[in-house]
């Protein structure tokens, strides 16, 4: 049914710092800041509306604070005030980041039948994949979740499917393996969604050694939790043929809780086989390097490759890898691809 929306005189008490909200009365509802008034014995009716009204507000909140942000960011005029104006929403950094990522997705692309938390997988997309994930997700229902599944999924079959055997031998190996820790993927990894995780046993068997040169170094990605595993990354690395001298750790900025520290942070191990210092040693790289994470969830700052370039140079190779880099040769985990006979 229509409905007539209209506001009654009078202030609403508030909150400190929080504008007011002045009460919408659609027929015998009032919709309060706190709650719903109903006064008199409306229809039937007149209360499914007032719901289906409720609902679809719900709904489309998300959307409206998209564009209400990103309108506020645009405006040079009012930079001095709009920061405080975000604040004053009480969201969180990193929810905010989220909901503007939204925002920049069009209103034709949108789908009023979908969820905003599933626009908000797709918002790194160009328009035409958020078109045709956004149709995948409605179509087969997914949740968040499933779509993030889908998406990473349909990245690592790119890679595989034009990839061909792996030969050669490489002078620089940059690896994010999907560690399992106690047969399941460590807080944060992420890794298990790109592949399936790999225990330490499989891990240690791969051939990563017959494709290195005598004199070559290993970054290798470990979280946490796993670092401290037995047996665990350390001899993973050596089963490469590699021997761990020191490494770098990146500060995430966001907290992710754990069972005794909050974390935000990860390891980046540095291991060499022969000998191979940096090329460029200077200026040197600091140990600590703080940088919000962006991206999918197991994504790593691309700063870290442009600094691994900037000590050595290659041949590279990328283990594990989730998208094709210029200047790199970029390698899954299908075993079936692994080639072994190459000259030590």
């Amino acid at each position: 049914m229509p409905l007539t929306l209209s506001r009654p005189a009078g202030k609403v008490r508030r909150a400190v710092h929080m504008p007011a909200i002045q009460p919408i009365v659609i027929g015998a509802y009032t919709l309060m800041e706190t709650g719903l008034v109903i006064r008199g014995r409306p229809s039937y009716e007149q209360h499914v509306g007032v719901g289906d009204f409720i609902q679809r507000a719900h709904h489309a909140s998300g959307f409206w604070l998209a564009d209400w942000l990103r309108y506020g960011d645009s405006r040079a005029d009012w930079q001095d005030r709009i920061d405080q104006a975000i604040n004053d929403t009480g969201l969180a950094e990193k929810t905010l980041k989220n909901v503007r990522s939204v925002g920049a997705i069009t209103p034709e692309v949108r789908r009023a039948d979908l969820e905003f938390g599933i626009h908000e997988v797709v918002a790194a997309l160009s328009p035409e994949q958020q078109t045709v994930w956004l149709e995948r997700a409605a179509v087969n229902g997914w949740n968040r979740r499933e779509l993030r599944l889908e998406i990473r999924a349909s990245r690592r079959r790119r890679i595989i499917e034009g990839q061909a055997v792996l030969e050669g031998l490489f002078r620089v190996i940059y690896s994010d393996p999907p560690w399992l820790y106690g047969n399941k993927p460590p807080s944060g990894s992420g890794a298990q969604d790109h592949y399936d995780g790999m225990t330490i046993e499989a891990l240690c068997k791969l051939p990563v050694a017959a494709h290195a040169y005598t004199d070559a170094v290993l970054f290798c990605w470990v979280t946490a939790p796993m670092l401290y595993e037995h047996p665990g990354p350390r001899e993973v690395i050596e089963a490469w043929g590699f021997t761990p001298k020191t490494g770098r750790v990146w500060d995430k900025v966001d907290h992710k809780f754990g069972n005794y520290v909050s974390v935000r942070h990860e390891h980046l191990i540095i291991a060499t086989r022969g000998s191979c210092l940096p090329d460029r040693p200077t200026p040197m790289l600091d140990s600590v390097v703080v940088e919000r994470q962006e991206g999918e969830h197991s994504d790593k700052p691309e700063s870290f490759r442009k600094d691994i370039e900037r000590m050595y140079d290659g041949p590279y190779l990328e283990l594990f890898g989730r998208e094709r880099v210029e200047g790199w040769t970029v390698f899954g985990n299908d075993a079936a691809l692994w080639h072994q006979e190459v000259a030590s």
